[in-house]
């Protein structure tokens, strides 16, 4: 079932409720409740289609539970050069291990950025084959996205690609019935600088570090997919300070699948 359908349906049933109570077919109250009933249904699906902290369409990962003070930065829409290899440099000097959801097309592009980051020892993931929203996408399309980019990142990283976070983190039953058909598990965030739109990198790091918390997940961009034109300084700066300020409050830094095992060790 796609979302985008049932919208439909609900807009076509409020406007003829509407009609019918103008030409008296039916009354005019329970025709105006029920194009508010079918707006505000609408409403309520879209918005658990974009909101990330939800599984009302399928289960989501956007934090784990766990004991210890531990958060995991990820990274959207690379790979983007000269951004990713710079990230990857701080993150060496850090001895800090992230998790890098990729673009397909871009991957492919940049094949060598790929082989570095799984050689440095961080986690790969999907993000999409190319960088477009799913929800607009018909079935066999949405499939074919999640298969292109699922392959072309385990061929080029060696890595079995376990997790996905779909562009934007939109998501519908038929989007994330693809993402388990391809033996991924969605992952979303808890935490969002919002460092795309380059705020300043002191920004950047006092909104992540004020809503910082054990178990979360750090969505940032080394990438600006599907445009490729936009700079990502300020997230490589914000990143080294980042881990500096966490550290200095006994955060330790690990990969998505090192945060899901240790939730699995309580």
């Amino acid at each position: 079932m796609r979302l985008i359908y049932i919208i439909a349906c609900c807009g076509i049933l409020g406007m003829a409720a509407l009609w019918l109570g103008k030409l008296h077919l039916i009354r005019r109250k329970p025709a105006l409740l029920t194009a508010a009933a079918g707006v505000l249904l609408a409403g309520v699906l879209t918005l658990c289609a974009v909101l990330p902290q939800n599984n009302f369409y399928g289960q989501v990962i956007t934090s784990v539970p766990v004991q210890k003070k531990l958060v995991a930065l990820t990274y959207d829409d690379g790979p983007y050069l000269p951004y990713t290899l710079e990230l990857l440099q701080v993150l060496q000097e850090k001895n800090v291990k992230a998790t890098f959801f990729m673009v397909g097309e871009n991957a492919f592009k940049k094949q060598e950025a790929v082989r570095i980051v799984s050689r440095q020892g961080h986690e790969i993931a999907l993000h999409a084959g190319t960088h477009r929203d799913l929800l607009k996408l018909d079935r066999e399309a949405i499939a074919a996205n999640i298969d292109s980019g699922k392959t072309t990142l385990a061929w080029l990283s060696g890595q079995d690609i376990k997790f996905m976070r779909p562009p934007h983190g939109f998501r519908d039953w038929a989007v994330m019935a693809e993402i388990r058909q391809a033996g991924l598990t969605a992952v979303n965030w808890s935490v969002i600088p919002r460092d795309w739109t380059n705020p300043g990198t002191d920004v950047i790091v006092d909104r992540v570090c004020s809503k910082v918390f054990p178990g979360a997940i750090i969505l940032l961009h080394d990438g600006d997919s599907p445009k490729n034109a936009a700079s990502r300084q300020q997230t490589v700066e914000a990143t080294a300070a980042i881990i500096d300020r966490l550290r200095s409050e006994g955060y330790e830094f690990v990969t998505v699948s090192q945060l899901v095992a240790a939730k699995e060790e309580k």
